[in-house]
């Protein structure tokens, strides 16, 4: 009787199952990736264009380049912050004109001018109305009585500034009243000054502090100790002088200054009973045409 040998049954049920889905992943990955690869360019979204006209940027007013120079110490001068004188310019920084006060009077104007100290100075000015014309500064005590000398001074093309002196710190208000004058009212290179009595002793002892003075006239000086001896710092500038001779205090003087004068362009004018100071004019009209003519020599 033969045998029969069975064999162990196979699985065939579970391995079809799993290799069918193996087919299927399969497939539908080659189909997303046939899908991806159809050649079609993705569009670009849009930009937007402006359809206005464009406009060039404004200048920019606060662009400015590197200092050329560093900026003078100031620190030495009375400044703006001075509670004495707000506005006073330092000595270095350049100098204010006159400040016009009240209305003018025909060609006089009076004007205001601010002391070193803070003081306001009261004076007249008598102003050319073309410019850079020779200027010419009168000092006394009392600026009234030049009487009308100063009117016949513009009347011969000059711009006047008439100012008085104050007892103590004289020397610093001329130093004032002559930047005042080169300040653009007049021709800075033709400044000449005019004293009266100790007026003129401090326009001798200014104008030799001060190279802008071109010249001085002296009606009647005084200081027969100090004035000799600024003339060796006033030299070689042209030089006027009168002196009364019944005046012997000032005559000496007069004739001493005189004789240190090196200028060319030096007079002594002696004179008889015609007083003292701004009374010459006054007594000598004469005078007052000889000193405008001197003046003139002088400026042009």
């Amino acid at each position: 009787m033969s045998r029969l040998h069975s064999e162990p049954p196979q699985r065939r049920g579970h391995q079809g199952g799993f290799g069918a889905a193996w087919c299927a992943c399969c497939l539908c990955g080659l189909l997303f990736f046939v899908a991806g690869c159809t050649g079609e360019a993705n569009t670009p979204t849009p930009t937007r264009n402006f359809s206005a006209p464009t406009m060039e940027p404004s200048p920019n007013p606060f662009a400015m380049g590197p200092p050329t120079e560093a900026p003078p110490d100031s620190s030495n001068g009375i400044g703006q912050n001075d509670p004495t004188a707000a506005a006073l310019p330092n000595r270095d920084g350049g100098a204010l004109p006159p400040l016009p006060v009240g209305t003018m009077t025909g060609p006089r104007q009076t004007v205001r001018l601010t002391a070193e100290d803070g003081t306001l100075l009261s004076g007249m000015l008598y102003q050319q109305e073309a410019e850079r014309q020779p200027g010419v500064l009168l000092l006394a005590s009392d600026a009234n009585s030049w009487s009308g000398f100063p009117q016949q001074l513009h009347e011969a093309g000059f711009t006047v500034l008439v100012m008085p002196l104050r007892t103590g710190g004289e020397l610093d208000d001329f130093h004032v009243m002559l930047d005042s004058l080169t300040s653009g009212i007049a021709d800075p290179s033709r400044i000449i000054v005019v004293g009266a009595a100790q007026g003129a002793d401090v326009a001798l002892a200014g104008c030799a502090e001060m190279a802008v003075c071109l010249g001085a006239a002296l009606l009647s000086p005084l200081d027969a100790v100090a004035l000799p001896g600024i003339m060796a710092s006033f030299n070689p500038r042209p030089l006027f002088v009168t002196a009364s001779q019944q005046d012997a205090e000032s005559y000496a003087v007069a004739e001493a200054l005189d004789a240190a004068a090196t200028s060319t362009g030096k007079l002594l004018q002696p004179l008889e009973n015609a007083g003292r100071g701004t009374a010459i004019l006054l007594n000598r009209p004469d005078v007052g045409d000889l000193l405008i003519e001197w003046l003139r020599r002088v400026a042009s």
